[in-house]
């Protein structure tokens, strides 16, 4: 279907968005992940001095307006933090230029109005505008500037401006290249310098991109500084939830936690809302004209007697005795165990869907588990990614099983480059094993560690980021 370039596409671009998130082919086989009441811990006090972090503009709404409004008439210092100016977004883009083929300016020019649908939003909330940075990286490119394009010789080139670094001059760092390195250097300088009590930034288990690498991000600059903070995070992409949002207006009801995440590492803290901080976050939340024209269902759901902030625990890897068994084709002792056959069962290899994680240490080695919904396929490439946290500097660990083969990858400088595979992976039907040895074990604090699955070049789940501990 081809449209006129004057026509508007906002009902077009929002049905489109929803039908993205509904369940497909068998309903049976999608379950709801429905929220549930588990227990929550209320909330009034936002902290003493408040850092909050965000990929998008709008983000901060969604999640932190009681906080900002709170917080201003508390007279408590805050700062919010945008780490991207939202601006590789087709469908916004298409909507904002009336371009159903935007070019890189279009993508800039959206960029701008975004930071200024920002500055109104937070203008409504009573935040001046010098306590909103903008860092300017390169929207949709978190996840692969953790992973892939940390070093500052090795920048990422945004797949909507078409540069490899900033193009706002209003930003934190005018012309920064966007590089892993340089987003942390960012964070780092900007909580040294303000000294936080609390921080509230992404969950690392939200379902998009930005979201869960913002989260790696602000987590992993925390305890490379060694910060004595309070964290607190927000949720806003994961599947139905807010639920129901597209059936039915929750309005002025309480946000539940996911109830696939109650039993988790997780818990959970409310800060209630009055009528005054409900009206001001939803005038806050429609000053993103850009984004009402393709999502204001979804947008306007966060408008709740609360806002919800979760807390994790790190994880303690058990340090075994004897050997465990490693031959069932199922993890008996989970650490991390997740929803198998939901919105994308119907779309992807069962081999990609991952339902449990784990670890162990065994006479000095490091065992990971993981189980999928399917037999573990030579088509789906499978993902460890470590992130050691020792008494003197930060070192990673990256490995992939490609064709039934382990494989250590150096990512970046601080890569270990002695092998740290001890063993070949032990793979039993839906089952798969690695083997790790970890160097200078005896200085280590703790693992900041996920994994993920690729399938047909597409990033297809994940284990969601943790601080796990060593049990002594």
């Amino acid at each position: 279907m081809i449209f006129k370039k004057s026509r508007n596409y906002s009902v077009i671009l929002s049905l489109i968005f929803v039908m993205t998130l509904l369940p497909i082919a068998k309903a049976e086989a999608v379950p709801l992940v429905s929220s549930a009441k588990v227990d929550i811990v209320q909330n009034t006090d936002p902290g003493q001095r408040i850092l909050i972090i965000v990929p998008h503009p709008d983000d901060e709404s969604l999640g932190t307006a009681g906080i900002i409004q709170k917080a201003v008439n508390l007279k408590r210092p805050i700062k919010v933090v945008i780490v991207t100016d939202g601006e590789s977004s087709k469908m916004s883009a298409i909507a904002f230029t009336d371009n159903e083929n935007p070019m890189p300016h279009d993508f800039y020019e959206l960029g701008l109005e975004r930071q200024k649908e920002s500055m109104s939003a937070m203008a409504k909330l009573g935040l001046p505008k010098e306590d909103l940075i903008f860092l300017g990286f390169a929207d949709g490119s978190i996840r692969f500037l953790w992973s892939d394009y940390w070093d500052n010789g090795k920048p990422r080139v945004s797949g909507g401006t078409q540069v490899a670094y900033s193009p706002y001059s209003n930003v934190y760092k005018p012309k920064i290249a966007y590089t892993g390195q340089n987003l942390e250097n960012c964070l780092a300088e900007i909580m040294a310098s303000f000294k936080p009590t609390d921080i509230y930034y992404p969950m690392a288990d939200d379902m998009h991109p930005d979201h869960w690498g913002v989260s790696n991000f602000t987590r992993y600059t925390i305890n490379a500084l060694n910060l004595k903070v309070k964290e607190h995070m927000f949720l806003v992409h994961y599947p139905h939830w807010p639920s129901p949002w597209f059936m039915v207006s929750n309005k002025h009801e309480s946000l539940l936690p996911p109830s696939d995440l109650k039993s988790s590492n997780t818990s959970w803290q409310s800060l209630p809302l009055d009528k005054n901080e409900e009206f001001n976050k939803e005038m806050a939340i429609r000053q993103y004209k850009s984004q009402m024209k393709v999502t204001a269902p979804f947008l306007l759901t966060f408008v709740r007697k609360n806002e919800l902030f979760a807390v994790k625990a790190p994880i303690i890897v058990p340090k075994e005795t004897s050997k465990p068994n490693l031959s069932p084709m199922n993890i008996s002792h989970p650490l991390i165990v997740m929803n198998g056959g939901g919105l994308l069962n119907q779309r992807i290899h069962k081999s990609a869907d991952i339902v449990k994680f784990t670890a162990f240490i065994y006479n000095n080695d490091l065992y990971l588990g993981l189980e999928s919904l399917g037999p573990i396929s030579n088509k789906v490439l499978y993902n460890f990614e470590l992130r050691l946290f020792y008494e003197k500097g930060i070192k990673r660990i990256d490995l992939s099983l490609v064709n039934g083969k382990l494989r250590q990858v150096r990512k970046a400088s601080n890569s270990i480059v002695e092998s740290v595979i001890t063993d070949h992976p032990i793979i039993n039907k839906n089952t798969l094993w690695v083997k790790v040895k970890i160097p200078q074990e005896e200085s280590l604090r703790y693992i900041f560690m996920g994994a993920n699955v690729i399938y047909k070049n597409n990033l297809t789940d994940k284990v969601s980021w943790n601080i796990y501990k060593l049990e002594k």
